[in-house]
């Protein structure tokens, strides 16, 4: 049903793009830190990017990013009172410990994690000695690249992935059509509803504004219009 919504959603605003037909459309400038909404409904910021179908794996590198549906252990050494076991990583990235409440934990490593907490920790403990450990991950979420790209289709998001990385995942785009300065990236809010970001990536690609190379976020759509100039 995902899918389906941003296909549709897609078809839409490849026949109409500058009337966006009713969705909202934001502008990278406005979106928060999770990647949704700044502004307006406070519910875009903590939407439902489940995978109920997905199947656990265990991990044992390092080097793996954090991300939603993962399952974490936090290990006080001097403080087994505050330890967490099975800890599910929330879909807007973030997680809840004893004292400090609320901490980011998608997008870093697990090292990483255990630096921000063992700072974080440092006012509410004498000896903040934790460990993080990653007991199981999902299966790679998907996103959606469409449009005047060499080969569309869906690609698996593992880590992290921004736009210029997921178009080279679909072998660039076409020179002599691409739309590169009016990209769009179709996501859902909380209640399931898409709505669009307005991306330049002529100017992630000339330097000007590398911000507009974003993240993405499971089941983004990445929508590269053709230019008829």
């Amino acid at each position: 049903m995902k899918i389906q919504i941003l296909l549709a959603s897609a078809l839409l605003i490849s026949g109409c793009s500058s009337e966006w037909n009713g969705l909202e459309a934001v502008k990278v400038s406005n979106l928060g830190p999770a990647g949704y909404p700044a502004i307006g409904d406070t519910k875009a910021n903590s939407p439902k990017s489940e995978n109920p179908n997905s199947n656990e794996k265990t991990l044992k590198e390092d080097t793996y990013v954090i991300q939603p549906g993962d399952t974490l252990s936090i290990k006080f050494f001097f403080n087994p009172e505050l330890n967490e076991e099975n800890l599910i990583v929330r879909p807007d990235g973030r997680i809840s410990l004893q004292l400090i409440h609320e901490v980011t934990a998608a997008n870093l490593t697990a090292p990483q994690l255990t630096a921000l907490l063992a700072e974080k920790y440092m006012g509410q403990l004498k000896n903040p000695e934790i460990a993080v450990i990653v007991r199981s991950v999902r299966e790679p979420y998907r996103i959606y690249v469409d449009g005047q790209v060499t080969s569309p289709g869906q690609f698996e998001i593992v880590g992290s992935l921004s736009v210029l990385q997921a178009i080279a995942l679909a072998h660039g785009m076409k020179e002599d059509t691409a739309q590169k300065d009016e990209v769009v990236v179709i996501r859902r809010n909380q209640d399931g509803h898409p709505f669009v970001i307005k991306i330049n990536l002529k100017d992630a690609l000339t330097g000007k504004d590398l911000s507009q190379d974003i993240q993405l976020l499971p089941y983004d759509f990445v929508y590269i219009p053709r230019s008829f100039w």
